[in-house]
Parts: C-alpha cells; structure tokens; sequence
C-alpha cells in the first residue's frame, strides 16, 4: 500500500513549483493624504510659484505654468520610486512622449520671456530661473503628499488629448504645489481619534500582590 507521501507527492510538488513561480509582492504604502487647496492657477502667483516672472505676457504665463507641472512630475520621476505603485518614472516618460509638442511650445515660451526681459544674459537667467523651480519642489518632510498627489495629476495628464495638458497644469497645479507641505506620519484619516486604551484601576484595594482582584473592583 502507498504511504502518506507517495499518495500525494504530485500535490505537494505542484505546490512547490507555484511557490518557485511567485514573484515577491511589493511593499505596501498606507497614507491617508489630508485634503489640500484646490483651484485653478494662472501660472505666476506669488507664494504659490517660485520664482516668479515679472510681468508676463499671456503666453509666457501659460509657458511657465506648464513648465513647471514638466518640472514637479520630474522631481517627482526622481524622487518617488521608493513608491512603486505610484509609477512617477513610467509616467513622466509616457507625458514626455505624449505631450512633446506642447512642451517644446512651453520652452521657448520660456526663452522668448528671457530674451525680452534679460537680454545678453537671457540664458544664465533662465537656468538660474529654471533650477530655482525643480528645486521649489523638493521638500523635506512633504515627500509622501507630494508624491501621492503627483502620481493622481501624471494619470490625469496622460488622459488628456495632444495639446490640452495645460488644463491639468492649470486645474491641479495648486493642488501639486500645496501637497509640498510637510504633514506628519500617519496610517490614519487625519479626521480620526488615535485610540487610546484605557488606563488600569490604580486604587490599592484593587490589588493583592501584582493581581487585579476584579471582584473587589468590578471591571464591567
């Protein structure tokens, strides 16, 4: 008669080889992001981009508006891949490819405000004004928002048709640049209590020794 383990050596081989086969799953990011200031940005209001630019035109607004969205998803292509489900690099590429006539017209929008403003010297302003702006988005302690935030706003941007990835610039910009804000660690809503376990009763007639005597001091 066959033993236990030849009845059901072909079960347990099957096993082995789905376990062999299994790819290890990738590491989970609990955040619950806190509700940022939304709203429809022009593309140069102070304290919201930095720097700013000195009376713009109209298209040198929008040029700079739409850099600096090419700008924080870069940043965030560098900065968030400790986050892989939130596909910052594979994202940021594909807008690159998707939407690469519009930002070239937003870069020479950009040279042609330097070129009026800065003359001989347009050039050095411009990569000044430039490295100022990725810089803007890298904060310490606003990683985590910014990086859920930017991830939400590249899936948005690869939806919009050829030549419309200014609406998202213009619609989630506020919201990108608020998400900079440092905010706390946390794996709950920022609406709920943290629960808090009672404290025993320290009252010495409740104890013999180092045991509660719970018919003395009832805990129901």
């Amino acid at each position: 008669m066959p033993s236990l383990f030849a009845r059901f050596r072909p079960l347990i081989v099957a096993l082995i080889a789905l376990l062999a086969l299994a790819a290890p799953a990738r590491a989970q990011i609990f955040f619950y992001p806190p509700p940022y200031q939304t709203g429809p940005a022009s593309g140069n209001e102070a304290g919201l981009f930095i720097p700013t630019m000195v009376s713009p035109t109209p298209a040198e607004e929008r040029a700079n508006l739409i850099w600096n969205l090419r700008s924080g998803l870069n940043v965030a292509a560098l900065n968030c891949q400790y986050w892989p489900l939130a596909n910052s690099v594979r994202n940021y590429n594909e807008i690159l490819q998707h939407h690469a006539t519009e930002l070239a017209a937003a870069y020479e929008g950009l040279k042609a405000y330097f070129r009026r403003t800065a003359g001989a010297s347009w050039q050095e302003r411009m990569d000044e004004y430039t490295t100022t702006m990725y810089q803007s988005y890298v904060v310490v302690g606003g990683q985590r928002g910014f990086c859920h935030v930017a991830s939400d706003v590249g899936r948005e941007a690869l939806t919009r048709p050829k030549g419309q990835l200014f609406q998202t610039a213009q619609a989630r910009m506020r919201e990108m640049r608020m998400s900079l804000q440092p905010v706390g660690e946390t794996i709950l809503p920022t609406q709920a209590p943290v629960p808090v376990p009672p404290l025993p009763n320290l009252d010495p007639r409740c104890w013999r020794d180092d045991t509660f005597d719970v018919r003395r001091c009832p805990t129901g």
